[in-house]
């Protein structure tokens, strides 16, 4: 008996010499896609191009340490998002169709998390732009997180679920004082509300980080397995 994982192991075949543009392709694609931001960027003329290339504290002309704790939460959202999709594919390849789906719905929850940090969705951008309260985007993010969490439930248990417990407790801080205490970002009330939603993005990703170590080694330990038991097969017969 072999794993579905077994088969693709094998398939690590370098491109040949004739076959560059293959090869290249997917650089190639990305760099045409980065084209286009760059030439929509200077094509515009609303805002200055130099302020969307550039890095916000620069344009803004503040010291470098500014955001830094905003920052560091962003590549903790990021890291937990690049855990949980190559878990996910660690876990589809391996035939663990409830795992791959568990964690490319974090990945994607997660992923949205990351883009409402990035640009400020729920504090600043849907507000102003579709007139939703902040409170009503907060809601919609936590029910989706009630969502992916129900329904991945019975694989969820199966992985680090303190470090959620934790992630969901840190979080269940900062929103309450976000929607019972609104106010300036300043003083006490702002480190609890920045400071809890921090400790929430590390809980994630150490969740992320070490719930995707043990999905994949233990799909590399069931494919090893597999394999000496096909080569004891072969032995006897």
């Amino acid at each position: 008996m072999t794993t579905p994982l077994s088969p693709r192991t094998e398939d690590r075949r370098r491109p040949k010499a004739n076959d560059v543009v293959g090869a290249l392709a997917p650089l190639l694609g990305l760099w045409a896609a980065g084209l286009l931001v760059i030439a929509a960027v200077l094509v515009q003329d609303q805002v200055p191009a130099e302020d969307l290339f550039m890095d916000a504290t620069f344009v803004g002309q503040q010291p470098w340490y500014v955001g830094l704790v905003a920052a560091l939460g962003m590549v903790a959202w990021t890291a937990s998002v690049c855990f949980c999709f190559i878990a996910g594919w660690v876990a589809g390849l391996a035939g663990r169709a409830r795992a791959k789906s568990a964690f490319r719905g974090g990945g994607l929850l997660f992923a949205l998390l990351l883009l409402d940090d990035l640009f400020l969705f729920h504090s600043d951008l849907l507000p102003r732009a579709l007139g939703l309260p902040k409170v009503a985007v907060l809601g919609i993010y936590a029910v989706l997180g009630l969502v992916w969490t129900t329904g991945s439930a019975q694989e969820l248990i199966r992985t680090r679920v303190q470090f959620l417990v934790g992630a969901a407790i840190a979080f269940g801080i900062s929103l309450t004082v976000e929607v019972i205490f609104p106010g300036s970002d300043t003083g006490v009330r702002g480190a609890l509300e920045d400071g809890a939603k921090f400790l929430g993005i590390l809980a994630l990703a150490l969740w992320a980080s070490t719930s995707a170590t043990d999905v994949i080694r233990s799909v590399v330990n069931e494919t090893r397995r597999s394999r000496q038991d096909d080569s004891a097969e072969s032995l006897s017969v």
